[in-house]
């Protein structure tokens, strides 16, 4: 069977799409569908850039720190007893957004964040 330009498959003069890793997503699974620049006015645009910037600012830092470097971090705020190597990225992922907040659903995973940090702060 021969493939045309895009990959698909060609059979007898018919064109059938590929199945293979150029296929597109199915529409119909239950994940929301993931805001767009063109879906954003620029201000949103402006605000998600600047959440990002901030949170790759973040992880350079962290990703530079050793563990003992974060437990100090954690003892200096007087707050050892709450950290948690397994949600750690996630809590700075939380207080970045905090700081730099996105648009509207621009990552619904930043609700299960901030209940992290909100647990911490109690």
């Amino acid at each position: 069977m021969e493939k045309d330009a895009t990959g698909s498959a060609v059979r007898a003069g018919q064109r059938q799409e590929d199945g293979g890793e150029k296929a597109a997503p199915s529409s119909g699974g239950s994940a929301p569908r993931r805001r767009r620049r063109k879906d954003m006015t620029p201000e949103e645009w402006s605000a998600a850039m600047a959440y990002i910037r901030a949170l790759m600012d973040d992880y350079k830092v962290y990703d530079d720190m050793r563990e003992e470097d974060v437990e100090e971090e954690y003892r200096r705020a007087g707050k050892l007893d709450k950290y948690d190597p397994e949600t750690e990225l996630q809590k700075r992922v939380a207080r970045v957004a905090k700081k730099h907040p996105p648009p509207a659903g621009f990552d619904d995973r930043l609700e299960e964040y901030f209940k992290l940090i909100e647990d911490e702060e109690d």
